[in-house]
């Protein structure tokens, strides 16, 4: 038998899975593995910042607080202690990754507020707070000399095998999008920090990569999944009638902006005595209340009041972006609407990244923790990724060597490549298209049981129809895309169907129909089918 590739595979670039790569280099051979560039990551595209109890005034206790009344009461409060407590620690790490965080004039830190904040504690730069973060720690992965990075490579399945005590990890399948050549690496770990699966829905913030990747293996592999009913969307985003979507970060709300209507009044204070600055999940659905009643297709984000130059200096990505596409917010309103932003639910771990599968890890936003609950607290997300790296981290260096005679050989596999390819192509995207407007329209902002249901029945006809197209066409990324997409959604409809009561991003207009169990928000379901084995 052949001794593993190497002891470390994390799939992910953005800052949990290099986090964790970083800190497991100390100790072993880590290889990242990206499905584009490096640096293409929902990290990057994170404008707000980092939470973390700073200022004297300020309290662990008060960020607790905050996040449990967030996540609507269903966070696991020893994990959200945990990360409060290690935040200070993972800043400054980040600060020794030479992450520039903005300060005042006294030489302290910027502490900026935002949604659901009950003090000033967000550590940024600028609006451009993940790009700044993964640019630093992609410099020190690039010049670790124990760390490999392979870029435009899909994971297809995590490789795992079953022992007395039960099912463990010892490697993973790749695709490498270049050669179209479909290969095994074996480790003693294997890490998942793929980020979420925004591209499920019809607008999202996330980038093209978001597509539950990580998420959709473990779910093949047999892993616990956990809250995944649980989606946040964002309450602004740029609007543009094109379609593209561009975050408004709400650290620009926590500066003073405003949400109005298209007459320029102020409405979010009829739905939460925070206004605008109220948690995510209120706002969103007060936005897309307030656009259904005024039949709009937008709302808009009010900055004239605020000091000239001021949006400018500290927000110059949204300034820039919005005098791209000819306003001037100094002037003009910011025309905004929700969209898709992070995926609260997901892979269940414990503290250490552990999930339920021996020697399989999971991190950042394809993780369920159990710090977001029903909805994520601003800037408490790439906190988490730090944090819970770390842990991860320290834990799989005491992990015994894998017994060499468990480590199956493996060979090259070329892909097949269908004759039938091309001309599915077009049949692929329309049925993508068909799935995101489905779950946007069915699963999104605000559900009803009987669109649940019709939703489920739709998405379970474009599972066998993809089976059908899978089997002609052989490994293709868009095949593997759209497989994993209709096993996210999958997850999220089943999981919004157990819970009846409407709680944080989970908010249905309707009880479910008699008959129906109604249950915790995770329950099992096998199908051996396709061997999905989870707990949604």
């Amino acid at each position: 038998m052949k001794a593993p590739d190497f002891d470390f595979v994390v799939l992910g670039s953005g800052i949990a899975g290099l986090t964790f790569a970083l800190q497991a280099a100390a100790h072993g051979r880590v290889l990242v593995l990206c499905k584009a560039h490096l640096s293409e990551t929902n990290t990057a595209y994170a404008q707000g910042g980092i939470a973390a109890v700073l200022d004297p005034t300020d309290s662990f206790e008060q960020h607790v607080q905050d996040t449990l009344e967030a996540g609507a009461g269903v966070c696991d409060e020893a994990a959200v202690r945990y990360m409060v407590q290690e935040a200070p620690a993972a800043i400054r790490w980040l600060q020794g990754m030479a992450v520039g965080f903005d300060k005042v004039k006294s030489g302290n830190m910027a502490l900026g507020l935002e949604g659901g904040h009950s003090h000033h504690r967000i550590v940024h730069v600028k609006d451009h707070t993940g790009r700044s973060v993964q640019q630093a720690l992609e410099a020190a992965v690039r010049r670790h000399p124990i760390i490999s990075v392979q870029e435009h490579q899909m994971g297809i399945e995590l490789l795992t095998d079953t022992s007395n005590s039960g099912t463990f990890c010892y490697g993973v399948q790749v695709l490498d999008l270049h050669t179209q050549e479909v290969r095994s690496i074996r480790a003693q770990a294997v890490v998942l920090a793929t980020g979420g699966s925004g591209q499920v829905y019809q607008y999202t913030t996330n980038p093209g990569i978001a597509t539950g990747d990580g998420l959709a293996m473990a779910t093949r592999a047999g892993a616990i999944i956990q809250n995944m009913e649980f989606f946040q969307f964002h309450p602004t985003a740029l609007y543009q009638p094109n379609g593209e979507v561009f975050l408004i970060s709400e650290a620009l709300r926590g500066a003073g902006a405003e949400l109005v209507l298209p007459d320029g009044s102020r409405f979010v204070h009829h739905y939460h005595p925070l206004g605008s600055l109220a948690p995510r999940d209120v706002v969103a659905r007060a936005v897309l209340t307030e656009m259904q009643h005024h039949q709009s297709p937008c709302l808009y984000l009010d900055v004239r009041h605020l000091p000239a130059g001021k949006v400018r200096e500290n927000f110059p990505s949204i300034y820039h972006k919005c005098a791209t596409i000819g306003i001037d917010v100094e002037k003009q309103l910011i025309p905004v609407v929700p969209a898709a932003h992070y995926q609260c639910g997901g892979v269940k771990t414990d503290m250490q990244g552990r999930t339920s599968i021996d020697r399989l890890y999971a991190v950042g936003e394809v993780a369920c923790t159990g710090v977001h609950g029903a909805n994520r607290l601003a800037s408490n997300s790439l906190l988490e990724g730090v944090v819970f790296a770390q842990s991860a981290a320290r834990q799989v260096v005491g992990l015994a060597p894998m017994p060499m005679q468990a480590i199956p050989d493996m060979t090259l596999e070329k892909n097949y490549v269908g004759t039938l390819w091309l001309g599915m192509r077009a049949e692929i995207e329309r049925n993508r298209s068909k799935l995101q407007t489905l779950l946007w329209e069915q699963a999104g902002i605000v559900r009803s049981a009987k669109g649940l249901l019709s939703c489920q029945a739709r998405i379970d006809a474009l599972q066998r129809k993809m089976k059908g197209i899978a089997y002609m066409t052989g490994t293709q990324r868009e095949v593997q895309e759209l497989q994993n997409l209709l096993t996210v959604a999958e997850l999220i409809t089943k999981a919004a169907l157990a819970r009846r009561e409407s709680v944080g991003g989970h908010s249905v207009t309707e009880t479910l129909p008699e008959g129906r169990p109604s249950q915790d928000n995770a329950f099992l379901v096998d199908a051996p089918e396709t061997g999905i084995r989870a707990l949604f």
